[in-house]
């Protein structure tokens, strides 16, 4: 049977909490909207059942109808997006842990490759829009369905809910793109065997920070992947909580990222040991096969 290099390594971050501040809420302060207010209408909705992603886009939604932000398209998202501040060390972190794949000699050999993800449930355009969006091989977060003239919001067009987050983990894992997966959903169903799986889960590590990110923490560590867990210098009890669950695999660690840091540094440690890995894996397959005289 066919077997895949199986060379990638995939570091899927959730966003917000864990690369920036919660953008929804950059967003809503950006367009004047009383914050306070808002998340406590999101909460009683949840109380009552909404999915949480679900009900802060509904409450979105009613703005632009009631013509609080009568104005807000997809195209403004965006452009939101690029005022979007992160944590320290993002995104120059990005190029720095390629570069470091590139400098290992054994890396190299393997043709070991590192790739970015961001699963979220955040508002995907204001993610496109920002600094690190030219890193990312994809972003899977919630869209909005615009008016085909006006370009205004009209309705929730996909939401990532908490174990909906898992989709993409998978679709990350058999290897199909997004732009296949957003127009053909059911293909992530699709049975493919492990050895033909583009990033199997053990190459994977997850970076999140809160209870939405659990499911992707449970799937990746229990199939031999990485979850590291991460808090806001000011949301030490979150990070607790994250680690009391025991999903996690290091962590939970301040959202600093740059070079020295202790996040940074078990990012690094864990991507040499799953490049060593590779490394490792493709020695055994030339040794193992067949000769013939």
């Amino acid at each position: 049977m066919y077997v895949t290099e199986q060379n990638v390594i995939a570091i899927l971050f959730d966003c917000d909490d864990t690369l920036c501040e919660d953008a929804t809420t950059f967003v809503l302060k950006r367009r004047d909207v009383d914050v306070r207010t808002f998340w406590e209408s999101v909460d009683k909705l949840v109380r009552e059942g909404w999915d949480p992603p679900l009900a802060y886009m509904d409450k979105i939604i009613q703005m632009v109808q009631s013509g609080q932000m009568s104005d807000l398209t997809n195209e403004r998202l965006r452009r939101l997006g690029a005022d979007v501040e992160f944590f320290p060390g993002i995104p120059q972190m990005f190029d720095e842990l390629k570069e470091l794949i590139s400098q290992t000699e054994e890396f190299q050999e393997a043709g070991v490759t590192l790739e970015y993800y961001v699963i979220s449930s955040g508002f995907e355009e204001v993610i496109r829009g920002s600094k690190i969006a030219k890193f990312m091989k994809d972003i899977f977060a919630c869209t909005f369905a615009a008016d085909p003239k006006t370009g205004v919001l009209r309705l929730p067009k996909s939401i990532v809910t908490f174990t909906e987050k898992t989709k993409f983990v998978f679709a990350v894992n058999k290897g199909i793109p997004g732009s296949v997966l957003r127009k053909r959903p059911y293909e992530v169903n699709n049975v493919i065997s492990e050895g033909q799986r583009r990033v199997p889960f053990r190459n994977m590590i997850y970076v999140g920070d809160g209870p939405s990110d659990i499911p992707c923490f449970s799937l990746i560590t229990k199939n031999g992947g990485h979850g590291i867990g991460v808090f806001k210098r000011e949301a030490v009890k979150k990070g607790y909580q994250l680690a009391k669950g025991k999903r996690l695999t290091v962590g939970p660690y301040p959202c600093d990222y740059r070079e020295g840091q202790p996040l940074r540094t078990m990012l690094e440690h864990i991507i040499r040991e799953i490049g060593l890995d590779i490394a490792l894996r493709r020695q055994r397959r030339f040794v193992s096969a067949p000769r013939y005289s």
